[in-house]
């Protein structure tokens, strides 16, 4: 494995999941990582860590805490927009808008202010970074009783194509990452639908079954590979990882 002790990385939805998981294993990694969640994740700041209550969806508080882990870091080698939403699960018909606008506003708004804030910093600070917007399968192949979570994910992935086209002069490098089925909470919401609501549900019961899942500290080192190791780089902006089973 490279070495990686001193970068620094950002991490979005990082209070449970997948970003829980990215923020543990690249501590151990020896990356310096902050961290933050609208419940503050469960790491205390040190030399190593910062970790903070941010809410994706308010662009001045995404863009303080960008300035506040510059301060405390230095440069910020990745981002990582991982923060978002499921619901609502069910035919469009039955969505209730309010709730759908709220699922657009973190899944995509929080992308849009993560992905600016970081593009600044690397403008005003100079030298390179990598942004990694976690993106799903759902983006590329739909979903009925998904509409929300479908057009969501869509709409990151043409969003991060549109910023390679624009920042890729720049010394940002962007992708959009599926990081394939990793048995999280949002898993369990998943399970907990009925067919009615969510016509494939079976499938997503059997992977439990048989515990047909990615682990998610292999998921965390694929990433690492892609944002660092120069015989992992790919130039697609659109990635999809590989089961990452043990």
């Amino acid at each position: 494995m490279i070495e990686l002790t001193g970068r620094v990385a950002v991490i979005t939805g990082a209070s449970r999941g997948l970003g829980a998981a990215m923020a543990s294993h690249f501590l151990t990694r020896g990356l310096n990582v902050a961290a933050c969640a609208r419940t503050r994740p469960d790491y205390d700041d040190s030399e190593h860590s910062l970790s903070r209550s941010v809410d994706v969806t308010n662009a001045s508080a995404v863009d303080a805490f960008c300035d506040e882990v510059a301060g405390h870091f230095g440069h910020i080698d990745l981002w990582i927009n991982n923060a978002g939403l499921l619901a609502p699960i069910g035919p469009l018909r039955d969505n209730d808008p309010a709730e759908f606008a709220r699922h657009i506003e973190v899944n995509v708004l929080g992308v849009f202010h993560g992905s600016g804030a970081y593009i600044r910093h690397i403008h005003a600070h100079g030298g390179e970074g990598v942004l990694i917007n976690i993106s799903s399968g759902a983006a590329r192949s739909a979903y009925a009783g998904w509409s929300a979570y479908c057009s969501g994910k869509a709409a990151v992935d043409r969003m991060s194509e549109a910023i390679a086209l624009e920042e890729g002069t720049h010394g940002v490098r962007v992708h959009s990452v599926a990081p394939g089925v990793i048995d999280t909470d949002m898993q369990s919401l998943i399970r907990a639908s009925t067919p009615e609501q969510f016509p494939r549900v079976d499938k997503f019961l059997k992977l439990k079954e048989t515990d047909s899942f990615s682990a998610p500290d292999l998921v965390a080192e694929r990433l690492l590979d892609l944002a660092f190791d120069p015989e992992h780089y790919k130039d697609d902006v659109l990635v999809t990882l590989p089961p990452q089973s043990r």
